[in-house]
């Protein structure tokens, strides 16, 4: 019951993001960009806590599919010493400081309350006041704070691009590109796609379907963006970037998925 309230709850909150992006479309259409700013600050925000409610929803299936190893757990010192490298104790401390910080999903609290009766309060108390043995990255998302400039400006052009409006610092970026291409050599693009059909290696996103055949024998993924990561792009290295051939998907409305799935459809 926990797990399909915590996808309920991220199903919800992913409809509110996707308003939310047309509001802040519409604000940078209508020349409000430092309106935009302030939405986006909070839209980041309201994707680090699904990302939250993602993260437990897996806390969640472990303990649900372990849950016999579990049960057969006396003690916290146990828990620790034996339950280190199973996912099990993390999973247990992760759910027990995060429910205080997803009130939307109330079962969360009677799991809480049922790992209370097994380990005992003082256990408790050690993980929500002390934070002892709270993964870092729970830590992050049950603490958000104020965005960095860099990363709501990637959100904006991000948003700018995918719903096609304009974006002060999207058209600077786009007519630097412009210029710096303006000075190279064209190339026929014909010529160039037919050499691009020769390269081994594919790049692909994340949710690209690609199928490997005799001329692209070897194909990678692009890491699944998120708030933490949407910064990065795919690293090549250049002995190997002639022999890479790069297939970028076309952003969609209202998928956003580099935004939400997310970028793609945020902190691992």
């Amino acid at each position: 019951m926990c797990i399909q309230r915590l996808r309920f709850a991220q199903e919800k909150q992913q409809a509110l993001a996707k308003q939310d992006r047309r509001d802040v479309a519409k604000l940078l259409a209508d020349g409000k960009e430092q309106k935009a700013h302030y939405r986006v600050e909070s839209l980041i925000n309201d994707d680090i806590h699904n990302e939250l409610l993602e993260l437990l929803e897996l806390y969640c299936e472990l303990l649900h599919a372990r849950v016999s190893i579990l049960v057969s757990i006396q003690d916290e010192e146990i828990l620790i010493s034996e339950h280190m490298n199973d996912g099990i104790n993390e999973a247990v401390r992760s759910i027990v400081y995060a429910t205080v910080h997803c009130p939307e999903v109330k079962e969360l609290t009677q799991m809480k309350e049922l790992l209370a009766l097994k380990f005992g309060q003082e256990f408790l108390s050690l993980i929500v006041e002390d934070r002892v043995g709270v993964p870092e990255k729970v830590l992050r998302k049950c603490s958000p704070t104020l965005p960095s400039q860099d990363l709501v400006t990637l959100y904006l052009k991000e948003i700018a691009r995918t719903y096609a409006v304009t974006f002060s610092e999207l058209e600077q970026e786009e007519t630097e590109e412009e210029s710096s291409d303006g000075g190279s050599k064209a190339v026929d693009s014909g010529k160039a796609g037919k050499e691009d059909e020769k390269k081994p290696i594919v790049a692909v996103d994340n949710d690209e379907r690609f199928t490997e055949d005799a001329e692209h024998p070897i194909s990678v993924r692009k890491p699944k963006k998120n708030s933490e990561t949407v910064e990065n792009d795919l690293k090549i290295p250049k002995a190997i970037k002639k022999d890479v051939k790069i297939i970028r998907k076309k952003p969609e409305e209202d998928n956003l998925d580099e935004l939400r799935k997310r970028f793609a459809a945020l902190r691992r």
